[in-house]
């Protein structure tokens, strides 16, 4: 059995143990989820689809390869989005003239201006996150990388 072992670094921070860090990560993330989720639905997306499209307004022609690896996704995954968003009218399949097994995503015009109706993803957070000043954002967002490149999988 292992014991949970409070944290505590500063007199004005509250102790918590490793366990509350990671739910109040998992509760973050689900919540930015819902806020992201209730923004895109006005534009007739879900989260993976706007997710798609804002990789393509930053780079157009992009490979399907990129867009799974960048999602953390499989190729599967992303041809069933992109077959829901070409039925939309925002991305057609063009082929990769540099590797001829591959396909690139590439906007519609309808895509692009969609873009513009649409609000990005720092808009969306930035009107929602007023608790914390940029200095704290720049430090939470070293932490957290921080984290994430040390954690360690379990072997299978």
């Amino acid at each position: 059995m292992t014991t949970s072992v409070p944290i505590s670094l500063h007199d004005d921070i509250p102790e918590t143990s490793l366990t509350g860090v990671f739910e109040l990560i998992d509760q973050t993330a689900k919540n930015l989820k819902r806020i992201q989720r209730q923004t895109v639905s006005e534009a007739n997306l879900t989260p993976p689809q706007y997710a798609i499209l804002n990789m393509l307004w930053e780079q157009d022609g992009r490979p399907f390869k990129e867009i799974a690896d960048a999602l953390l996704c499989t190729r599967a995954t992303i041809t069933g989005l992109m077959d829901t968003l070409e039925r939309k009218g925002l991305v057609v399949r063009k082929p990769n003239p540099e590797d001829r097994r591959s396909l690139l995503a590439t906007l519609t015009d309808e895509g692009r201006a969609l873009q513009k109706n649409t609000p990005s993803l720092d808009s969306i957070y930035q009107s929602c996150c007023t608790g914390l000043s940029p200095i704290e954002f720049q430090q939470l967002a070293f932490l957290l990388s921080k984290l994430n490149d040390s954690l360690i999988f379990p072997e299978a």
